[in-house]
């Protein structure tokens, strides 16, 4: 199946979908203000954020990566915060 064209349809019987994963995630805690704060005003979002076997693929997604980095960047300056990305929840407030 063409991945760059998305123009061209998948055809269900020649492309069905398939489950391939079940995510289990344990219960967390939900809201702090704390943490409510270092995530809305100090992270940015971008599905590049993932690992890279589930990055974005296409000429379209390419072209959007571009805008979650300036994005991120205007919101940054205009909250006078610097965007810093946790490698886990150890790193954020609880």
């Amino acid at each position: 199946m063409p991945i760059e064209d998305s123009s061209v349809p998948w055809p269900q019987e020649l492309s069905p979908y398939l489950p391939v994963a079940r995510i289990m995630v344990p219960r967390q805690l939900a809201w702090s203000e704390a943490r409510s704060l270092a995530i809305d005003d100090g992270m940015s979002f971008s599905p590049w954020h993932g690992i890279t076997d589930h990055r974005p693929i296409g000429s379209i997604m390419r072209v959007r990566k571009v805008a979650y980095q300036l994005s991120a960047k205007f919101r940054g300056d205009r909250n006078g915060q610097r965007m810093l990305e946790p490698q886990s929840l150890d790193h954020l407030p609880a």
